[in-house]
């Protein structure tokens, strides 16, 4: 995974050290888009975001647009996996993304009451 941007949150960071990141630091271009086969636009920018969804899409890239479900071909939802092999996944069509990742956890709290959850995410 390629994340392009000026910062980088401090979990993104972390992920640096482990070679499951790589980080362009500055702004998007046109050319990061080069090879791409998932693009997921989440600037602050609903402009640019749609700029880039257009753009990935002439490209051929399947896209998420964290401003606008209605422009996105994939959504996340938020998933969880405990030990016993039972998987949560919660979507709510790309709406709210913090809403699923309360749900999962209130869910995965009362199958797994000790369970530290970690983020994952999956296309749908």
């Amino acid at each position: 995974m390629t994340v392009v941007s000026p910062v980088l949150a401090d979990a993104l960071v972390e992920k640096l050290d482990s070679s499951s990141i790589s980080w362009i630091e500055g702004t998007y271009r046109l050319e990061h888009l080069a090879g791409a086969f998932l693009v997921v636009a989440a600037t602050d920018d609903q402009l640019l975001n749609a700029e880039i969804v257009e753009s990935a899409t002439e490209r051929g890239a399947l896209v998420c647009d964290a401003s606008s479900v209605e422009r996105s071909q994939v959504i996340f939802g938020a998933l969880h996996r405990n030990e016993s092999n039972v998987t949560i996944a919660v979507f709510t069509d790309g709406r709210d993304p913090a809403e699923a990742r309360r749900t999962r956890d209130h869910i995965a709290g009362l199958l797994d009451p000790d369970c530290r959850l970690e983020d994952e995410a999956g296309p749908s």
